[in-house]
């Protein structure tokens, strides 16, 4: 067990340094990639340190402690990552670098304990200390890692102010890579206060490991491999004046006389029902205010206080309605109904389900039916 243990972890430094390079080269958001890249270094070093132990070159220590306290990188760089990926962070700053201030105390605080550890017994106030560092470790980590999800949720709902359509960005794969690896991270910390003076690992926690290992280097590969669509956050940004980015609670501030604003209104169901602009898979909010010359903040203010609905559930309404209207047309009968919401503006099955349900409260086929009931 020990031995493909060993081999898994220089094999898993060796992918690691591979991914380190690879995102550090890369030119699509590379701030972000630059801590996850960070990220994945300490993820190698790490790897290095393990397998070095079991081979005996490092004379073996209790469980969980090591020089380099991981924890302190990890949970920053991923939440760093997260930031800069989703535009919540535009711009590197100081403030970015005190996320890491932990790690530099804890780092010389170990150094410090390192010196006093001997082979054949350790210190009780070292072993105190090591679990204070270790398991506040663990849990600083898994708190970084549920600010990222918190993040990524926060941006999913901006995504749906400017686009009628975002399942190719709204970063699931991330979402279920970090709600997973929140639970690894749960199981090495109960581990860990169980048996913090333990000299190896047990097989659940080798397991653990493992399992965390290939959960960040999916998110590494995902960022190695991801779609060019990703970057559309950041061209909004840069689109968008800084009146069009003003929150919903402050449109009271920038609202347009009471007889404009119904003109708009009255303009926007005339152009939806007559042009159907949401036929066009790809809408965004951008697209419809520049069809109706209007500046995107006041077409989301409209869609936010007088239709009380973001950008992607006004148009994917309107999409549903059409294929409400195309399901009860004799001349559809022979369509698949994907097709017709495929005809309809959808370009995914997920988001059409969803959405049908959401509005209707019945799937396709359950609405389908009850309009042609069978003999």
């Amino acid at each position: 067990m020990k031995e493909l243990f060993a081999t898994i972890c220089l094999a898993g430094a060796i992918q690691s340094l591979f991914l380190f390079l690879v995102l550090l080269i890369k030119k699509n958001n590379r701030i972000a990639n630059i801590y996850l890249s960070f990220y994945m270094f300490f993820v190698a070093i790490d790897m290095i340190e393990l397998y070095l132990t079991i081979k005996g070159f490092i004379f073996q220590r209790p469980y969980q402690l090591s020089l380099i306290p991981y924890s302190f990188i990890f949970g920053p760089s991923m939440f760093l990552y997260i930031s800069f990926l989703t535009a919540k962070i535009n711009t590197f700053t100081k403030k970015c670098l005190l996320l890491y201030a932990p790690f530099v105390i804890i780092l010389l605080i170990n150094i410090i304990l390192y010196i006093l550890i001997s082979k054949s017994e350790l210190p009780q106030a070292v072993i105190i200390m090591n679990i204070i560092i270790n398991g506040g470790g663990l849990f600083f980590e898994g708190i970084f890692y549920i600010l990222s999800l918190i993040i990524l949720y926060k941006y999913i709902n901006r995504l749906k102010e400017f686009f009628s359509d975002i399942d190719a960005i709204k970063l699931s794969f991330i979402r279920t890579m970090l709600i997973v690896l929140i639970f690894v991270i749960l199981s090495i910390f109960l581990s860990f206060i169980s048996g913090h003076n333990r000299q190896e690992y047990r097989i659940l926690d080798v397991i653990a490991i493992l399992i965390g290992l290939g959960l960040v280097f999916g998110i590494a590969f995902f960022a190695v491999l991801q779609p060019k669509s990703l970057n559309k956050i950041y061209l909004i940004d840069n689109a968008l004046s800084h009146e069009d980015k003003i929150s919903k609670p402050r449109y009271e501030k920038f609202r347009l006389p009471e007889i404009k604003e119904k003109e708009i209104v009255k303009q926007l169901i005339q152009y939806m029902s007559e042009k159907k602009p949401y036929i066009d898979e790809n809408l965004t909010l951008q697209s419809l205010a520049n069809q109706l010359t209007l500046s995107t903040h006041h077409l989301s203010m409209i869609l936010n206080i007088h239709f009380n609905q973001n950008f992607y559930n006004f148009i994917n309404s309107y999409r549903i309605d059409e294929v409400k209207q195309k399901l009860v047309n004799p001349n559809y009968n022979d369509y698949n109904i994907l097709t017709i919401a495929f005809n309809s503006g959808f370009n995914s099955k997920s988001t059409f389900n969803s959405m049908f349900k959401k509005i209707t409260g019945m799937s396709p086929k359950e609405y389908r039916a009850n309009i042609f009931p069978k003999n």
